[in-house]
């Protein structure tokens, strides 16, 4: 299934920024075909997620590897008969280390007939240059951003496992409990999402269908991952504020970083996350049970401050991935 109307052209981008002596600065490419400035951009491979997408443009039109962090305003408008969606993030050129950047497929970079610039701007040049001015909305929001001091964040990613084999149709320990087919290919598309917010640790319920999750994304990276008991249904079922607790310490654990959970423990997870959000939160956490399908994300744009964490932007990533 996809989100947006047949024949919907869909494509993904970022606004990659910077800070020199005290100047936030932005990337932009200049395309010949159309004697244009904007964003690095493109359009949506099969089977590819928004961020990945996002990623993978980023790359092959600067070189550039980068980790993205909140979601910026979506753009829309008219091309010919169809519309096009272009979904941004903000984002920061990675460190040559990241395990996160190990996790992805090689690129090849734009051709020059496509892309023949790539400047950093500061913001004014920017607000002069860039040639649409409707591209100038997701800039806006993220100097905004910058001038609130919520720019700079890290992505905590809440997982719910995979699909997994039915609980009557299992006669072992229910730990033990696999993720279906369907569930490995979801575990697998994981992989890139991951590593598009630059996950670099893993936190899991010790249950086989939670570990099986992440285990591709760990497997990639060679991040060992965490198991924590106080994660499990029958643990949450008998003290769920032992999960709270394990949970909140590690949202203030100030590394990028997925937890992989159960449905049961979501209703927990969630409201835990609630109480770091503020009234300028962008984005809404779900309300109603079950609170994520099966193998869907919740990413947590989190900004540290001297009195904790903080949710600045939040964000679901579904089963749903246009063709």
């Amino acid at each position: 299934m996809t989100p947006y109307p047949p024949g919907t052209v869909v494509a993904a981008g970022a606004l990659v920024w910077r800070v020199r002596s005290g100047e936030l600065q932005v990337l932009a490419v200049h395309r010949p075909r159309y004697n244009d400035w904007s964003w690095p951009k493109g359009k949506l491979d099969h089977g590819e997620t928004l961020p990945a997408c996002a990623i993978r443009e980023v790359a092959e039109e600067t070189g550039k590897q980068v980790i993205l962090g909140q979601p910026l305003p979506t753009l829309r408008y008219p091309t010919g008969e169809k519309t096009k969606v272009v979904k941004y993030w903000a984002a920061q050129v990675a460190s040559g280390s990241s395990v996160a950047v190990a996790a992805r497929p090689a690129v090849k970079s734009a051709s020059k007939n496509e892309i023949d610039h790539v400047r950093w701007l500061s913001i004014e040049e920017a607000r002069d240059r860039i040639t649409f001015r409707e591209d100038l909305r997701p800039l806006e929001v993220l100097v905004d951003a910058w001038e609130r001091d919520r720019l700079d964040t890290r992505a905590f990613v809440l997982t719910r496992h995979a699909r997994a084999k039915r609980r009557k149709a299992w006669k072992r320990a229910d730990i033990k409990r696999p993720i279906t087919k369907a569930g490995a290919e979801r575990a697998r598309q994981l992989v890139p999402l991951f590593a598009a917010f630059g996950v670099t640790k893993i936190d899991s319920s010790p249950a086989e269908r939670c570990m099986a999750t992440v285990r591709p994304y760990a497997e990639a990276t060679g991040i060992t991952i965490k198991e924590h008991d106080a994660l499990t249904e029958p643990a949450h079922a008998e003290r769920p504020l032992a999960t709270a607790n394990t949970f909140v310490k590690l949202l203030r654990k100030k590394s990028s970083r997925t937890v992989s959970a159960h449905r049961p423990t979501l209703p927990t997870i969630v409201e835990m996350l609630r109480a770091a959000t503020r009234s300028y939160t962008r984005g809404a956490l779900p309300r109603k049970n079950p609170f994520l399908p099966a193998g869907g994300v919740l990413v947590a744009h989190v900004t540290d401050t001297d009195g904790g964490p903080i949710v600045t932007a939040i964000e679901t990533h579904l089963l749903q991935v246009h063709p």
